[in-house]
């Protein structure tokens, strides 16, 4: 069957009108980002061909420029050279070429990029996405530029799942720093963060593997809350308290114990907590 292909003539001025009714001047660039992805996805799935991803190549290089024409009012460069305008932007950070930027690179990369060109930076980290869903660096830049250009409570949800897909991706791909950069960047907003229960258990153990112990602890328990098991989110609080004793933090331990008893007065395993909280206070009077 013919799919015939969108009009964007008509689509990225409504997208674009759409996004500014939602979430502002920032909706001029976010709401055409969000048409293209949602588009070309559908468009994947309705023809699985080598035109719908040339198609959106060429439209992720619109928007870029389309980003600069939105952008232009603050800076009197409207008709620059492409060549000019990559100048501008400074280089992701790199050893030998080949090797992929670290968190902390990413994240000061975004720090020095002005408006104009975080908007541009946001349409690359899209089209990188667009071509390779798996990129957990791309998204994890593209969940860093969406959390500056989209502050405030009206675009929480542009910026979540943005800050979701980017530790789903990380996750997936076996990049753990990765996705214990991003949460540390959104651990203030962390309950709204739209993730899967096994999501929240991965997330868990990575932080878990990184030493992040309260961190790691509040993940697994919430994932196994959302997957409604009670019993194993006390479990999941005890595993890590275990763990955070065997590592001489008996304070850590002692305040996850503490949560427990806490929130589950009843549980079944608080004869067994009681008993290792008494121990863990021994260690800490013999110190």
């Amino acid at each position: 069957m013919r799919v015939d292909r969108p009009n964007w003539k008509v689509v990225l001025p409504v997208a674009a009108g759409a996004g500014f009714l939602l979430v502002g001047f920032w909706g001029l660039i976010l709401g055409p980002i969000a048409a293209v992805a949602f588009i070309s996805a559908r468009g994947g799935k309705q023809a699985a061909d080598n035109g719908a991803n040339d198609e959106a190549r060429r439209l992720a290089a619109y928007m870029a420029d389309a980003a600069k024409g939105e952008s232009a009012g603050a800076d009197p460069r409207k008709a620059e050279s492409p060549e000019v305008a990559a100048a501008d932007v400074p280089p992701t950070p790199t050893v030998a070429g080949s090797r992929k930027p670290t968190f902390d690179e990413i994240k000061q990369r975004v720090a020095q990029l002005d408006a104009r060109q975080a908007f541009e930076a946001l349409a690359a980290t899209r089209l990188a996405s667009l071509d390779n869903a798996r990129d957990a660096h791309a998204a994890t830049e593209a969940a860093l530029l969406t959390r500056r250009l989209a502050p405030g409570a009206r675009q929480a949800g542009v910026r979540l799942r943005a800050a979701a897909n980017a530790i789903g991706v990380s996750l997936t791909g076996g990049h753990a720093l990765l996705a214990r950069g991003v949460f540390s960047e959104f651990i203030a907003e962390r309950t709204a963060l739209p993730l899967a229960p096994p999501q929240w258990e991965s997330l868990g153990r990575a932080l878990l593997g990184q030493g992040d112990l309260m961190e790691a602890a509040w993940a697994m328990h919430a994932g196994a809350l959302m997957a409604g098991d009670r019993a194993a989110a006390q479990k999941r609080l005890i595993e890590v308290a275990g763990k955070a004793a065997d590592g001489g933090h008996s304070a850590v331990a002692l305040k996850l114990y503490g949560t427990l008893l806490a929130k589950y007065p009843d549980s079944q395993y608080a004869d067994f907590v009681r008993a290792n909280v008494e121990a863990e206070q021994k260690k800490l009077g013999k110190a």
